[in-house]
């Protein structure tokens, strides 16, 4: 029973005896390739990013173009009908008729 009890010594440490662990060295070129590859990538989303919103604004472009276009044709449409109404005769009396200002024509239809 008295080996279980046997107290134990602590080795002395001498600083040859300690093996430290050494890393293995990180070549210089992996870390400026890190960082370059790193600003590679952030060049690549901002550049990819411009490019969705610009597809975006040529696509909104197009359609206000295109609702511009429709709208100017209707513009002069109208312009056409306000120079009708204010210098056709036959223009006048139809629009007077049909809002009931001037008595409309009897129109006699011959029988047989």
């Amino acid at each position: 029973m008295t080996g279980i009890f046997l107290k134990m010594r602590p080795r002395a440490r001498t600083n040859n005896s300690v093996k430290t662990r050494q890393r293995p060295k990180m070549p210089v070129w992996a870390g400026f390739g890190t960082i370059i590859l790193i600003a590679v990538m952030i060049c690549l989303s901002v550049n990819y990013r411009a490019r969705v919103v610009m597809n975006e604004e040529l696509r909104e472009n197009e359609q206000l173009t295109t609702r511009i276009q429709s709208v100017s044709d209707e513009n002069l449409q109208l312009q056409e009908e306000i120079h009708n109404l204010k210098s056709d005769p036959r223009v006048i009396k139809r629009e007077a008729q049909r809002l009931g200002l001037a008595p409309q024509e009897k129109v006699s239809v011959p029988t047989n």
